[in-house]
């Protein structure tokens, strides 16, 4: 697309990048409210979460986001060894460090943490783990001819799609995201974005850290960290730009 910047809207942009636009024009944020359910996670920190419920993590990098989150993952996988009823699962934002193994096929990569849900006596079911790799393929729509091709194989949008298949393919009822959009892009992102709405519609709970407001304004309910604390709790419309800079900066503020 080439025209003049002043010619260009958001949504012309986004489509122009590749992406398919809703056609009411109705941005992930803009969801039916629900009615959520009973509170399933309450930290020391005062962080928390409901059944259904998104809840952001927000604020300058930094500043205790990360290391909440991998407290409370480590803490609900205290034994570190697969079950078949975990807890928990998580998307990390760094693959190369915190999600892939990069001499593993795409469908190994997808199912590594359902492979004991579906295992029998202790032996990898490997047509259950092909359906299932066949499945989240169409469901997330990994592009790739053959998922027996090695993981790297894949562009980075569709190495974070895998990720994300690996999580929402258990059965976790807590999915902790660790900035999992970094570096992908928007076509990827509006995807990802409409499987997370849908998934929590269904009743998962999500813990999300993102460094851009963006995406923090697509949340529930945001707690905004600020020197390893939470500064504020935000919800509903009390939810903005303004809001989250202000809570990210005013302790500082008062410190000095």
């Amino acid at each position: 697309e080439d025209k003049p910047a002043a010619s260009f809207e958001r949504e012309g942009l986004v489509e122009a990048m590749g992406d398919v636009v809703s056609a009411d024009g109705r941005s992930f944020a803009a969801r039916v409210a629900k009615e959520l359910g009973e509170e399933i996670i309450r930290l020391n920190n005062g962080l928390s979460a409901r059944r259904g419920e998104i809840v952001g993590l927000s604020g300058l990098a930094g500043h205790g986001q990360a290391e909440a989150l991998s407290n409370f993952y480590i803490d609900q996988s205290p034994q570190w060894k697969a079950s078949a009823q975990p807890r928990v699962a998580f998307v990390g934002g760094d693959r190369a460090r915190d999600g892939l193994f990069p001499l593993w096929s795409i469908t190994r990569n997808l199912s590594l943490k359902s492979l004991i849900e579906f295992g029998k006596v202790g032996l990898v079911d490997r047509k259950g783990e092909a359906s299932l790799a066949q499945s989240w393929q169409r469901k997330i729509a990994i592009k790739t001819d053959r998922l027996d091709n090695p993981i790297l194989s894949l562009s980075g949008g569709n190495q974070q799609k895998v990720l994300f298949a690996r999580a929402l393919a258990s059965s976790a009822p807590v999915i902790v995201m660790d900035d999992p959009m970094r570096g992908v892009d928007i076509g990827t992102k509006r995807e990802v974005y409409k499987m997370i709405q849908d998934e929590a519609d269904a009743g998962r709970t999500f813990l999300w850290y993102s460094t851009e407001i963006d995406e923090v304004l697509e949340c529930d309910r945001v707690f905004v960290f600020r020197n390893g604390d939470i500064s504020a709790e935000l919800s509903g419309e009390a939810i903005t730009e303004d809001a989250i800079l202000r809570a990210s900066f005013e302790m500082q503020v008062a410190a000095e």
